[in-house]
């Protein structure tokens, strides 16, 4: 089990989230949220919400080095004490973390459990089933929003996250 977060799991977040509207001189922009616009300005790497508790708003301007803090700080002070609730945290590997850290960044910490989770939380309490590669995949592209214009976004980020997943760790 990963002690800390695993460096794949932020890769992979940085990955899909992307650095956003970057200005000519490496700085980024507020932008509005891809499915619900200004109602949840982000910045960076998908940050909405500063390590201080301020909200990020329209017209903040971020570094690169400040963005990765961010994403640093929301992985591991949101996500992780949640992740380390799954029963069966300790027994996955650095990649199985990395692929939930990403999974709960982008939907939701708290996803295990959770009334719209129940295919993902199978994932987590079947150990023995962490081996059949090809349900892994069908379980997390489950959740990509279908007939929206972020499916085909989630659907890859979704396979990266089972692909990770299902990578051994050498």
């Amino acid at each position: 089990m990963a002690t800390e977060v695993p460096q794949c799991g932020i890769d992979l977040i940085k990955k899909f989230e992307g650095y956003y509207h970057e200005l000519p001189d490496g700085r980024a922009e507020a932008y509005p949220d891809p499915k619900v616009g200004w109602k949840l300005p982000t910045i960076g790497f998908g940050t909405t919400k500063y390590p201080d508790g301020q909200k990020v708003k329209r017209g903040d301007i971020i570094t690169r080095a400040k963005a990765e803090e961010c994403l640093k700080w929301d992985v591991e002070q949101r996500c992780r004490p949640a992740l380390e609730k799954i029963p069966t945290w300790k027994q996955m590997n650095d990649n199985q973390c990395g692929a939930f850290y990403s999974f709960a960044y982008n939907l939701g910490e708290h996803f295990y459990k959770g009334a719209n989770f129940q295919s993902i939380t199978k994932v987590c309490d079947s150990p023995d089933r962490w081996g059949d590669n090809q349900w892994i995949k069908e379980q997390f592209v489950k959740y990509r929003n279908p007939g929206t214009s972020v499916e085909a976004g989630l659907r890859r980020r979704r396979e990266a996250e089972a692909e990770l997943f299902c990578t051994a760790v050498a």
